[in-house]
């Protein structure tokens, strides 16, 4: 005979062996299959079978499932799958799809239509297809199970049940399922020359209670094969509209869907949808394998299931069948269901019982010795606690750390013992930036320059978030080398200590900051006002010389009306922001052409670089393509926006093009952009080209005017207005901003 412990090494070794070389990496062999569902994840039935299929096939075993939704139900428009293809499309574009699983003939259908397009020529395994024999299928590509209802051996049961039944009611919907299942009903029915039925089609909630209402009395049953009632445009789940048929029909319920068990059918020869699930995922497990050699299309698995509650409710004797089947809700004796459990459970109270009376003979004598100490600890505790310090004790014998319960609150934590503290990894605890100045300040005490260890520093708490802290220390007990033994200390909470320092020094820099950027826009506004009115002085001066003829006059007249136009633009930038920061501008919306208003930005623009002599392009982009484009905002503040970001861009633009438009990101919002080949900014002065008074180039002597007002007024502006700005640029080659407004339109 082979000793065991020889032959548990062979197997040992084996099993090695076989996972090193059988066994494929996982990084590098993943399979990714797509499920496609006709219906939506909340309906029963194919939240079945989606469970059915991520359990044949799990992440561990090297498989990747994609699961989709059709919501077909309740969306079937053409519009509606022409979206979900290319949806699709574009999120499986980068993936290399392995098979795809479609459950229901929504999904079949939706396949064969956009299936090779989306996910390419790829195995097919299914579930849930009615009349599957109906398509024209490649059978080399498509497998799966079938869904065909045992309708003949639910009715079979039905006789045995309730031999002297006097009709049977066929209830069933105007679906395409419902119509399916009604012909294999008519046909199921030829060998039962017993049956007396009648076929009930549910239009709506009302024609079905009123019919039932007449038709139903005792000595009669219901066969549910399908409802689906359309309410406000949707179907709900058959189990939902269970009352339908309980509260106007108090007979017995049969069908084939195990999802109506929930106290309401008495059952039948039922299929879950777990099972097509798993079958179908299997299918394709082995189709991807390599070892499919199965007929193409599988019989589903089916039970016969009964429901106890209510063969009980309705009389019926489920003794009589052959086999019985499965018995679900079947009340079962307590003791009978836990016997094991429940001795075993008296076993270990009657130990338990024992042992714990030898221990409180042994914890009365500790009591009154720790009784003691604890009300010593305790005043140490209190002390502690009333100055808000917790207390720590190091031991650097056996690297132990001794925290009090107050160390551990100012830390966020319920007990010291979570905390992990020790002489190993207290760095872990500490902020990086603390590490080097905690380490001189303890090198400092242990070599008696210091009396006392003291430093303050950040350390974690189990928030994840560093705290200031003032950490007391000294070394209580040495060695004879004079190496630290023991050393005892506290900490003190110094947060707000610190942020208050913090905000201090912050708001010192803000002021100077905002001292500097006053003197500079001060400076900027006395250059940029005295300009204009230099023109304006020196050029009427020229004009009260009688000797100019009536050229020089006209030339020199428009070069004052600028100017003035200039020094009042300045005025407006303002008047606007005053009445921004002191809350006094108001947002008033009104309906007006959004066309008409980029026509004048347009007109303005083209005017201006005329003015400035500048071969440039201005392009309108609009995002309608009607000609009239009525939208409801505040008109004067969004021509405004526009008209800075545009006068801006004809500013730092030398050469090539401007564009202007919008875009529609939505139903209520509008995104307007304004796009140029200018000089572009430099990724330093990004975070504050909004700020007021900020001017990229606030050098004495600068190449374009400006007051620096503009950008922070139109920021301004679209945040009161409820909007977002936003921009990129490169230096060299241009700038975009965009910005977008929520605003009623009509596309």
């Amino acid at each position: 005979m082979v000793p065991k412990r020889a032959l548990k090494n062979v197997i040992l070794t084996t099993l090695l062996w076989l996972a090193s070389m059988g066994i494929p990496s996982a990084q590098n062999n993943f399979k990714d299959i797509v499920l496609l569902n006709s219906y939506h994840p909340t309906f029963k039935w194919t939240a079945d079978i989606t469970r059915g299929v991520l359990q044949e096939l799990p992440p561990e075993e090297n498989y990747r499932v994609f699961v989709e939704y059709m919501d077909s139900k309740r969306f079937q428009s053409d519009d509606y799958l022409k979206g979900l293809n290319k949806l699709f499309s574009k999120k499986y574009d980068s993936i290399n799809i392995d098979g795809v699983i479609l459950s229901d003939n929504n999904a079949l259908d939706f396949f064969l239509k956009y299936g090779n397009e989306i996910w390419g020529n790829v195995p097919v395994s299914f579930c849930g297809i009615n009349n599957i024999h109906e398509y024209s299928l490649d059978t080399s590509k498509f497998r799966g199970v079938d869904e065909k209802i045992n309708i003949d051996s639910t009715l079979s049961i039905i006789h045995v049940l309730q031999p002297n039944l006097e009709e049977l009611i066929v209830v069933s919907d105007s679906t395409h399922s419902g119509q399916i299942f009604s012909n294999q009903f008519a046909g199921a029915t030829k060998r039962h020359t017993w049956l007396n039925y009648r076929f009930l089609h549910a239009d709506s909630p009302e024609q079905l209670s009123s019919e039932l209402q007449a038709i139903c009395t005792s000595n009669k049953a219901i066969y549910l094969l399908s409802l689906y009632i359309n309410r406000d445009g949707f179907p709900r789940e058959m189990l939902e509209e269970a009352p339908l048929i309980i509260d106007n029909c108090k007979v017995p319920v049969y069908s084939n869907w195990d999802f109506l068990f929930n106290n309401f059918i008495v059952g039948g020869v039922v299929i879950r949808g777990i099972h097509q699930g798993r079958e179908a995922a299997s299918i394709m497990k082995e189709t991807l394998n390599g070892t499919y050699c199965r007929p193409w299309l599988t019989h589903g698995r089916e039970i016969l299931a009964l429901d106890y509650r209510q063969t009980n409710r309705n009389g019926l004797n489920f003794n009589s069948l052959t086999p019985p089947g499965i018995l679900l809700n079947k009340p079962e004796n307590p003791f009978q269901r836990f016997k094991q459990e429940i001795i075993i459970i008296i076993s270990v109270l009657s130990f338990l019982v024992i042992v714990i009376i030898v221990l409180l003979r042994v914890l009365n004598q500790k009591k009154k010795a720790e009784k003691e100490l604890a009300y010593s600890e305790s005043r140490l505790e209190l002390a502690l606690d009333g100055a808000n310090e917790g207390l720590w004790d190091v031991d650097f014998i056996n690297g132990e750390v001794f925290l009090s319960h107050r160390f551990a609150r100012l830390l966020k934590y319920n007990n010291p013992n979570k905390i992990g503290f020790n002489t190993t990894n207290y760095k872990n605890f500490f902020h990086p930036d603390d590490h080097q100045q905690v380490s001189e300040a303890f090198q400092m005490h242990k070599g008696g320059l210091a009396t006392v260890f003291r430093c303050e520093a950040r350390l974690i708490n189990n928030r994840d978030q560093y705290v200031w802290f003032s950490v007391h220390g000294k070394i209580t007990e040495r060695d004879l080398n004079r190496e630290p033994l023991r050393m005892v200390g506290t900490i003190t909470e110094i947060q707000s200590q610190k942020e208050f320092e913090n905000q201090l020094r912050d708001a010192k820099e803000k002021a100077e900051e905002s001292d500097r950027l006053k003197s500079a826009f001060l400076a900027n506004m006395s250059h940029e006002i005295r300009t204009p009115m230099n023109a304006i002085l020196g050029f009427t001066d020229l004009i009260l010389n009688d000797l100019l003829d009536k050229n020089e006059r006209y030339q020199y007249l428009r070069v004052i009306k600028n100017s003035g136009e200039n020094l009042l633009n300045i005025i407006n930038d303002i008047i606007d922001i005053s009445k921004i920061e002191s809350g006094q501008l108001k947002i008033k919306d009104e309906k007006f052409d959004l066309h008409m208003v980029l026509q004048n930005i347009k007109n303005i623009a083209e005017s201006l670089l005329v003015q400035k002599d500048k071969k440039i392009r201005f392009l309108l982009s609009p995002g309608s393509r009607k000609e009239v484009f009525t939208i409801v905002t505040d008109q004067y503040r969004l021509h405004q926006l526009l008209l800075n970001l545009v006068t801006n861009a004809i500013k730092f633009t030398t050469h090539g093009t401007i564009e202007a438009g919008y875009t529609i990101r939505d139903e209520k919002t509008l995104v307007f952009f304004v796009k140029d080949t200018g000089h572009g900014i430099a990724p330093k002065y990004k975070n504050i080209i909004f700020e007021r008074f900020r001017q990229v180039d606030e050098t004495p002597v600068r190449k374009f005017g400006g007051t620096g007002l503009g950008l922070a007024i139109t920021k301004s502006l679209i945040t009161m207005m409820k909007g977002d700005i936003w921009f990129n640029s490169e230096p060299g080659k241009g700038s975009e901003f965009y910005f977008s407004l929520p605003c009623e339109f009509n596309q």
